[in-house]
């Protein structure tokens, strides 16, 4: 199943200039209307819109491709949406309703599987991937060809906590690489697991394969207490973001370190210098990356715009290399919000 869906340049579409975009979403007026405000980043201009395909009838989740999952509230008819385009894929209807708290990846399908990927593993399919962040299911569906979603459930083991009934742990970060789903594994003493296509299968089916690889640490690793980690492809490559925090709260981060996937050692190496690249970081392990140059951002820098304290609109600037933070506020008051601030990012190629 492939068709195009097209319709006339939105008002996201022309401002497709200015993307990298900060949308902070917000309800006005009885009956409440969904309206947007959105940020550009590189030149700190704002300003108030209301894009269709964010109204009430739809849920719309963002992609670190750029692309968002459209999925009528009624219908339950699917689409890829490209705001800077106004172009819509259509996708097979879903069975039942988008998980409340899930996160959206769409893979590459340009690239092969890393060379440690055994070679019974099948030639990368281009996927969009629902994951649960509160329980482990899956729902996928192939982009061409496909005929129907496939929900698929995991086991990554128990989460016990002392006085609780333990319940099945879910994957909370992953990003999309060369056609595969890397995610992290924390209890399972610093985990890669990888979810790929098995060839044998008559309906597509992912499998999990894992290897160990250390998660990073501070030099004064014996006071940190909390770490938050954020996975993203960059130039095809697997990049880790970590920001380190000392004591137990989420009061102020002590440092932001990037580290990149050596496959061949299996191991995280740190780097201060991503080249053009900026990286961006948003609530529930959102991240992507953008060339810096081509958008008007920092290059080397990580803009995180993600306040899980409270309810900041602003965003920080991390420059990896010059080790320095900047925190930038938006230049115009914005109602209180309907979600969490999140970016529409440049649609890869």
């Amino acid at each position: 199943m492939e068709s195009k869906l097209t319709q006339d340049v939105g008002p996201l579409a022309a401002a497709a200039s200015s993307f990298p975009l900060l949308v902070y979403d917000y309800k006005h007026g009885v009956p409440p209307e969904i309206f947007q405000t959105v940020l550009s980043v590189a030149d700190g201009s704002m300003r108030t819109i209301q894009v269709p395909e964010m109204c009430c009838e739809y849920r719309c989740v963002e992609t670190p491709q750029g692309l968002v999952l459209m999925v009528d509230a009624a219908s339950r008819s699917c689409w890829l949406w490209n705001p800077q385009t106004g172009e819509k894929t259509a996708l097979p209807a879903m069975d039942g309703e988008l998980p409340d708290h899930c996160r959206c990846l769409v893979s590459d399908t340009t690239s092969s599987p890393p060379d440690w990927i055994s070679d019974d593993v099948a030639p990368p399919d281009p996927l969009v991937l629902v994951y649960d962040l509160t329980r482990p299911e899956l729902l996928f569906c192939r982009i061409r060809g496909g005929s129907a979603w496939v929900k698929q459930s995991y086991d990554m083991g128990l989460c016990e906590v002392p006085g609780k009934v333990s319940t099945p742990r879910a994957i909370g970060e992953m990003a999309a690489v060369q056609g595969m789903y890397f995610y992290l594994d924390h209890e399972s003493v610093d985990v890669v697991g990888t979810l790929v296509i098995l060839p044998d299968d008559p309906e597509p089916c992912l499998e999990l394969v894992t290897f160990k690889a250390p998660l990073p640490t501070l030099a004064t690793d014996a006071q940190r207490k909390v770490t938050r980690h954020y996975l993203l492809e960059s130039s095809k490559e697997l990049f880790l973001v970590c920001l380190f925090y000392i004591g137990c709260t989420l009061d102020r981060v002590e440092e932001v370190g990037a580290y990149v996937m050596d496959f061949s050692k299996k191991e995280w190496c740190k780097v201060t210098d991503i080249g053009d690249a900026a990286f961006l970081l948003g609530p529930r392990c959102f991240a992507a990356s953008c060339s810096a140059e081509e958008h008007g951002l920092k290059s080397g820098c990580v803009y995180l715009a993600d306040d899980c304290l409270g309810d900041s609109n602003d965003f920080h600037i991390f420059d990896l290399k010059e080790g320095t933070r900047e925190l930038v506020a938006p230049t115009q008051d914005i109602p209180a919000l309907s979600r969490k601030p999140f970016w529409l990012v440049p649609v890869l190629p």
